[in-house]
């Protein structure tokens, strides 16, 4: 009997759509796992994220009251859905205001580049499903944050805050908001601060909008190498979410809130929860934040190869800062100066030992000089440089992907 030839299935070329926020295409590792990252729908039904262990299940649970769904609408018409944040709740008209910190992805225009759509309205769907509407506080296309407020006749559960460096104290009350930043017992000892290192055991959370109890968790650790995006604040997690966990929160297993979820093939940039609540407080005090540029890649002195670590330690025993990597021509530090392989200890008088430090320094910092001390080799003692910021150019300004349409498969 002859045997029937049985067609062959071919995944269809993808389409090459517009990325806004990325430098580079992102590399195929296959048609299925793309077809799965690439979807609204629950991390367990797309995702291997079904068999979590009960450490994971249990810090998701702990977490699962602060995050929520959000859907946007521009007129009738659906228009993106993410998840977010409950930062802070406080009395107010005889109620209960809160803030959610999510993605401005949940805002952005479908047609016009670096715009937000026009009529829009916002659905938060909180644990057990109840809805409300939701207030647009301020967004930024920059850092693509949005904070989103909403009424409440109780008082909301709110995050832990992760403390990531030293000047995150005076973040933790502005205005009539208040964060709870970490407790202690999680925390490096003495100093009050969370260390986000490479390894580090992380949770990306996220909240279905159709199911009325359906907390979503996407375990893995925090890696090192470059997010592909023009964005320099990221850090990268290897954990798995779909567009739905874009905007939500990025947690450690004591349930502190570390990071802000966006969304790339098998893994997941975030935003430091320092930078993100730095861009908060500029938009509930002045409605937009600054983009101050200096023309710097830094990296941490613990994560720089161990050869060059030896070298830098053989010039200064105590040496404490940031390394700069790369000076970016025609910038303003290159025409201040600063030179590769100089070793930032200060910015303003204030002492940084973390790219992190230095980047929430100077989010403070509008088009005004500030002097910042290095330490050279060939140099006894640190020495100022005083450079004058730029702001960052129009065309960073829309920096995040948007990830594509599922793809359809044919014969």
């Amino acid at each position: 009997m002859r045997r029937k030839k049985l067609k062959a299935r071919f995944w269809s070329k993808p389409k090459t759509l517009y990325k806004p926020w990325r430098r580079s295409f992102d590399s195929i590792e296959s048609a299925i796992s793309t077809q799965k990252l690439h979807h609204f729908g629950k991390f367990d039904d797309y995702l291997e994220n079904k068999h979590l262990d009960w450490k994971t299940k249990r810090a998701a649970l702990d977490a699962s009251p602060f995050v929520v769904a959000l859907i946007s609408y521009t007129g009738s018409q659906r228009l993106f859905i993410c998840s977010g944040t409950i930062i802070s709740s406080y009395a107010a008209d005889g109620g209960f205001l809160g803030t959610i910190l999510t993605s401005a992805s949940l805002l952005r225009s479908p047609t016009i580049q670096d715009s937000v759509a026009d009529d829009i309205k916002v659905d938060v769907y909180l644990l057990g499903r109840s809805m409300c509407e939701g207030e647009i506080l301020g967004y930024d296309l920059h850092y693509n944050v949005a904070a989103i407020r909403i009424k409440s006749d109780v008082q909301l559960k709110t995050a832990v805050i992760g403390n990531l460096d030293k000047y995150m104290e005076r973040h933790a009350r502005f205005g009539d908001m208040s964060f709870h930043l970490a407790r202690h017992r999680d925390t490096i000892a003495n100093q009050g601060l969370i260390e986000l290192r490479p390894g580090m055991a992380v949770i990306a959370l996220g909240r279905y909008y159709d199911d009325r109890y359906h907390i979503m968790a996407a375990p893995g650790k925090i890696i090192t190498g470059d997010s592909e995006l023009d964005c320099k604040d990221l850090f990268m997690a290897h954990s798995e979410i779909t567009k739905n966990g874009i905007g939500g929160p990025l947690i450690n297993y004591s349930g502190c809130v570390i990071g802000l979820n966006f969304h790339s093939l098998a893994r997941t940039p975030f935003l430091p929860i320092n930078i993100a609540l730095k861009c908060l407080e500029h938009l509930v005090n002045f409605r937009e934040v600054p983009r101050p540029w200096l023309g710097l890649e830094l990296s941490d002195l613990k994560n720089i190869e161990l050869g060059q670590l030896e070298k830098l330690i053989h010039i200064s025993p105590n040496l404490v800062g940031v390394l700069v990597r790369k000076v970016e021509l025609r910038s303003p530090a290159s025409d201040a100066g600063i030179c590769t392989d100089d070793v930032v200890i200060q910015i303003d008088g204030k002492h940084v030992e973390s790219s992190l430090e230095f980047a929430s320094v100077l989010l403070d910092k509008g088009k005004e000089p500030v002097t910042v001390m290095v330490k050279r080799a060939g140099f006894i003692k640190p020495f100022p440089i005083s450079v004058l910021l730029h702001t960052q150019s129009a065309r960073t300004l829309n920096r995040w992907p948007l990830p594509e349409e599922t793809w359809g498969y044919g014969r």
